[in-house]
């Protein structure tokens, strides 16, 4: 029944919220993904890059943990943002999510969501993700290509609006390497 509560929630999150976090990628215990995103945004006309990277560890069949830090460049200058964060699958495709995001210029926020992910074809799987806090919401969806069994591809999309200001949206590609 709880397994069945959380589906729920999950599915209305999607379909209520706006986050963001690394591409949710399947990893057995003890195994280690690294990665790099790039991702074109757009707020009100205005271009941003986001360039991210990062690293995550499954704990256990349960748990993974990871760090990702984005940065974002744009004609008005540069920020960035850095997550610490967990992951909790509830199966093998639904995952909890739950962090810490560092601003720069700005306090520290807790952050929480979902992700949801499914196999579509052989080595092509389709995620999605939500996460909220009390300054921004976000989501992302995107592809993994696995191109043999250790590295994969990533096309993606994401959005996410902070408070009091506009969202800022795009798409995106990346890689990343397990070991």
């Amino acid at each position: 029944m709880k397994k069945k509560i959380f589906t729920l929630m999950a599915g209305t999150m999607l379909a209520t919220s706006i986050g963001y976090a690394a591409p949710l990628t399947d990893l057995a215990p003890g195994e280690t993904t690294i990665g790099y995103n790039h991702y074109n945004l757009d707020q009100n006309g205005h271009g941003i890059d986001d360039d991210s990277v990062y690293i995550e560890h499954a704990l256990s069949d349960k748990f993974t943990a990871g760090i990702e830090r984005n940065g974002y460049s744009s004609y008005y200058g540069g920020s960035h943002t850095t997550d610490v964060y967990v992951h909790y699958k509830l199966d093998n495709n639904v995952r909890l999510i739950a962090g810490d995001r560092n601003y720069s210029g700005e306090s520290d926020k807790f952050f929480y969501g979902v992700g949801v992910s499914a196999n579509l074809a052989p080595r092509l799987d389709g995620y999605a993700s939500v996460i909220t806090s009390s300054a921004e919401t976000g989501w992302q969806t995107g592809l993994n290509y696995a191109m043999d069994g250790k590295t994969s591809l990533n096309l993606g999309y994401k959005s996410d609006k902070h408070d009091h200001s506009s969202t800022r949206d795009g798409v995106g590609f990346g890689i990343n390497h397990k070991f």
